[in-house]
């Protein structure tokens, strides 16, 4: 095997790294909040796109009426899903349209957006250079390639855990209730809401501030039953999960593979 075997590696870990950064820079993009087709219901998602915050407006009975609220929170979280979804898209588009730039000579303010990520990689990208272009020994060549082979088969095995199991996951409801159990929030396994319930004799007399705050709090107990229960766990706990820790510690790997000292 040539001594040159790894010498795209630090262009790869560059490329990987900037389109990284580049996603996570677009996803802390503010959307707009979403809501129902009367205005009646307003909703707000943070960064990984869970419900933080949820107001009704006054008035919203004339418009709803009480047998009408839950469906309109749910198509409020609908709406603020696809907000965020659109603006991440056009956000990376752009900063991708900005990487084509850079490729050409063009300047652009892609370091500025770069900044925002700390990125402590300097002393991983030197070993990794002083690997790539110096010689491996036969044993740490064969650990390498036995390292690489686990990794492999940890992943097939992660997949097969994980399909077999995916479905009646993602098909498991899930459901969260505000402190005085007077709205109930229902997910899926794979955090979509699917019904929002309330106590009819509550909400016909609640204030709009306290039915928003009530039921923003069910949706913040629904998401920790779906982080104990769901997709998220089912992966973290399969061999997938255990391949996913590995490479969020590229130096770590990089000792593993016996491409650093």
């Amino acid at each position: 095997m040539p001594d040159d075997r790894l010498d795209f590696l630090p262009r790869l870990f560059d490329e990987g790294e900037v389109l990284l950064r580049e996603a996570r820079c677009a996803v802390q993009v503010p959307a707009d909040p979403g809501a129902d087709a009367t205005g009646s219901v307003s909703v707000r998602l943070n960064t990984q796109g869970q419900v933080v915050a949820v107001s009704v407006v006054a008035g919203w009975q004339r418009r709803l009426g009480v047998e009408g609220l839950s469906d309109a929170v749910v198509e409020a979280v609908r709406d603020a899903a696809v907000r965020r979804l659109t603006a991440w898209g056009s956000t990376y588009g752009q900063d991708s349209a900005s990487r084509s730039d850079a490729a050409t000579g063009t300047p652009h303010g892609g370091d500025a957006m770069a900044d925002r990520v700390p990125l402590d990689r300097d002393d991983f990208q030197q070993r990794l250079q002083a690997a790539a272009t110096g010689p491996m020994s036969g044993e740490d060549r064969r650990a390498a390639l036995l390292e690489l082979l686990a990794l492999a088969q940890a992943i097939e095995r992660g997949i097969d855990e994980v399909s077999g199991k995916l479905q009646a996951t993602l098909d498991a409801s899930y459901s969260g209730h505000s402190p005085d159990r007077h709205v109930t929030v229902s997910m899926t396994g794979g955090g979509e809401v699917t019904a929002v319930r309330f106590d009819r004799a509550w909400l016909r007399e609640a204030h709009e501030i306290n039915v928003g705050r009530q039921i923003t709090a069910a949706f913040g107990v629904a998401y920790r039953q779906v982080a104990a229960h769901g997709v998220d766990k089912l992966i973290a706990d399969s061999p997938l999960g255990e391949v996913q820790r590995a490479t969020q510690d590229p130096l770590g790997l990089a000792r593993r593979l016996r491409m650093t000292g």
